[in-house]
């Protein structure tokens, strides 16, 4: 059954036009009436019909106006102008409104009749065409993964020519120029496959709401997903991108399913065919993955053997010296120690490599990254609960920890009291 709404402000012409719809399309059509353009519009928005009978004439929000904000929300409805007006008065602002037909006042039985079976074909025809459009496309959705797999396992046995690789793309949507991969590995084996499923499918889920990619997870040893970024990404600033990313899916991981991961990241190239080299140089960056470096991309490595036993070039001296890089990195944390610190984008905030960064850091201060952060955040805390008349919870948030039971925890940890005694005793 079609519904249809009839807007005129006249009582007695919608009467009319129902006493005629209903003797000739009585089951077929579910009829509304509204008294003006403002009606017509909050009836249409809530109801939905596929045919309107507009009055152009009304008082307030005329028809033509009614119309146009109409079609903002129901773009393919089928509309019928009722005029007393010559057709030619209207006829450029109905066609700017796409609509179908109209009926000159007085109308006839036979004209109504006539213009609302075409109407009713009309309507019949976009409804099965969405029909189809929709089972289409859950075909379609349906498809994806079955594509994603096999593109994705042709990648990583680099074996792209034994597959129709264009048509895969061209569903897709994507083209690879300015692409890499990302290759997750537990720390800890024996993961189930439900959960590694799991895990592979919210990251890849994660991923997408940034940048378009495709992943293989079921069949593969490791999660391992292929990033398309922007085209016009600047290299620099792309591998900030990913290392950025990376890092939040890290967190992501953890905070979801209290699992921690390692991620390499192989070298941005352009096209398909070059991005088995980036999945080679993924998987060869996990092998540099330290205690406290999760997330390595191989340029980091690249860097390792030119430089060799040079930490950053022309930029980092011997550690004994504290020179001015590290001044500005010390300072850095100490103005954002509220903030959630990362040591993969600290590094790239100031153009290092997180490989090289920490191993430096701890040369330099004497601590690795996160100890660092918790000693100073508690030495922080300390001076705030001395002087200060804030709450334990107030103060933990005030350096960085906004979970005031983990603030307890490592306030223990380094003080041997939890803030509540620390603070009793003063």
């Amino acid at each position: 059954m079609l519904k249809l709404l009839i807007a005129d402000d006249e009582q007695y012409e919608r009467d009319s036009i129902i006493s005629i719809l209903n003797g000739t399309f009585k089951d077929e059509l579910e009829i509304t009436e509204a008294r003006n353009g403002r009606e017509a519009i909050e009836v249409s928005e809530r109801l939905r019909p596929e045919i309107i009978i507009m009055d152009i004439k009304m008082p307030g929000i005329n028809g033509l106006q009614a119309i146009h904000e109409i079609r903002k929300f129901l773009p393919s409805v089928y509309i019928i102008i009722l005029t007393a007006y010559d057709y030619f008065d209207f006829a450029v602002e109905a066609v700017k409104s796409n609509v179908k037909e109209y009926i000159l006042k007085p109308f006839s039985r036979e004209d109504i009749t006539q213009k609302i079976k075409s109407a009713a074909d009309f309507a019949n025809r976009e409804k099965e065409k969405r029909k189809k459009e929709i089972e289409n496309q859950e075909r379609l959705y349906n498809l994806m993964p079955i594509l994603e797999n096999e593109l994705s396992y042709s990648i990583i046995n680099n074996s792209i020519n034994s597959i129709d690789y264009e048509t895969y793309l061209n569903y897709l949507g994507m083209d690879f120029y300015n692409a890499c991969s990302l290759v997750v590995k537990f720390k800890e084996e024996g993961k189930s496959q439900k959960l590694k499923i799991r895990i592979g499918e919210y990251v890849k889920e994660y991923i997408n709401r940034r940048y378009k990619a495709i992943a293989s997870y079921r069949f593969t040893k490791n999660l391992v997903y292929f990033i398309q970024l922007n085209q016009h990404v600047q290299e620099y600033d792309a591998r900030f991108d990913i290392i950025n990313l990376a890092a939040d899916v890290r967190r992501e991981v953890k905070r979801v399913f209290d699992i921690s991961i390692k991620i390499g990241i192989g070298k941005f190239y352009n096209g398909l065919e070059q991005i088995h080299e980036s999945y080679k140089e993924a998987c060869s960056s996990l092998e540099f993955i330290t205690e406290s470096i999760n997330v390595v991309h191989f340029e980091d490595i690249e860097s390792s053997m030119a430089a060799k036993e040079i930490v950053f070039t022309g930029q980092i001296n011997a550690y004994k010296e504290k020179n001015v890089l590290f001044k500005k990195v010390e300072q850095y944390i100490s103005d954002n120690l509220k903030e959630e610190l990362d040591l993969e984008k600290t590094a790239a905030k100031f153009n290092l490599s997180s490989y090289y960064f920490s191993r430096s850091f701890k040369e330099a201060l004497g601590y690795n990254f996160s100890d660092y952060i918790n000693m100073l955040r508690i030495k922080r805390a300390k001076e705030m609960l001395k002087a200060e008349s804030l709450s334990i919870k107030e103060v933990g948030y005030s350096v960085g920890y906004s979970d005031p039971n983990y603030f307890s925890k490592v306030f223990k940890k380094y003080e041997g009291v939890t803030p509540t005694e620390f603070k009793a005793k003063l």
